[in-house]
């Protein structure tokens, strides 16, 4: 009776056996599937950061889902070699740039990588030693830029800017050249208005200045500026229309001095066969008249009377 008892009972504890085992089984697939999406889990969160810097480095590519309009197209400064006195204009021209695109250029790691493949020459070679260096000024644009300038810049500013000025004009120059020159080394000297407006006047050309002395004169330097730019060029556009009219006036006052002077030589004598004074003759030709009969219409060598009596 008792085996008869416990075989029911052994059979049960077998069945307990078998499903503890497919539960262990279970548990270890499951675990190793939870291993597997813990896995991805952790890769696809570096696959977020990444985009992260990226987004951070390029921009926000969406705002509340609407998409970022391109940033304009900005063209690059030229090449800059050291010069010292471009130092200035190719530094303005790279913050142009950063302003126009500042997406593209978020970082200042990438505002400093651009200004260097724009360098050559000497220029080059100094932004490729600090680079490598890792110099201090290579941290942020705005360090790189007054650190370049202090060695390459050497355009007039403060009182040098101010005695060029007071010296500068128009002399053979164009307006247009005459004002640039004027407003760049304006932009470093600090005068006020009043005293840049008077040394522009003082230094153009006398054609130029005595035209303006005729017409009222603007209170700001940008419109006298602009008005003497209209002034030079209703100049150029009266002179080249005087030149090409004259020509055909020398042509023409040519031809008839010639044809007179032939007449001249060849029948120098009025009707009566008597010579003419050299008062009467150039009477005659300043009014048009015949040198053989006195009349108009015709010359010498047209002459009717002189035909016939020659018949």
């Amino acid at each position: 009776m008792d085996s008869a008892g416990s075989d029911p009972l052994r059979s049960a504890l077998v069945q307990q056996g078998v499903l503890l085992g497919q539960h262990a089984t279970q548990l270890n697939t499951t675990a190793q599937e939870v291993g597997a999406l813990n896995a991805r889990v952790a890769e696809l969160l570096t696959r977020v950061d990444d985009l992260q810097r990226e987004a951070a480095n390029r921009g926000p590519v969406l705002r509340a889902g609407i998409p970022l309009d391109p940033e304009p197209h900005a063209n690059n400064p030229p090449v800059y070699d050291g010069d010292p006195n471009a130092c200035q204009a190719f530094l303005s021209q790279c913050s142009l740039v950063f302003s126009l695109q500042p997406r593209r250029y978020a970082t200042e790691e990438a505002k400093v990588a651009y200004v260097l493949t724009l360098l050559s020459g000497r220029a080059r070679e100094w932004g490729i030693a600090v680079w490598r260096a890792r110099a201090p000024c290579c941290a942020t644009f705005a360090d790189f830029r007054q650190e370049m300038a202090k060695l390459f810049d050497r355009s007039a500013q403060g009182d040098e800017a101010a005695a060029q000025l007071s010296r500068l004009s128009q002399r053979r120059c164009s307006v247009t050249d005459y004002a640039i020159q004027f407003q760049t080394l304006a932009a470093a000297c600090g005068w006020n208005e009043g005293a840049l407006r008077a040394r522009f006047l003082e230094g153009l050309d006398d054609v130029i200045a005595d035209e303006l002395a005729t017409v009222e004169l603007p209170r700001e330097l940008d419109n006298l500026i602009n008005l003497a730019l209209r002034v030079e060029g209703r100049l150029n556009r009266r002179r080249q229309r005087r030149q090409s009219t004259t020509p055909w006036r020398h042509l023409e006052s040519a031809s008839f001095d010639a044809a007179s002077s032939q007449a001249a030589d060849v029948e120098p004598m009025q009707l009566g066969r008597l010579r003419l004074t050299p008062q009467q003759r150039q009477e005659r030709l300043a009014q048009g008249l015949c040198l053989y009969c006195g009349k108009a219409g015709h010359f010498v060598l047209q002459c009717p009377l002189k035909v016939r009596a020659h018949q």
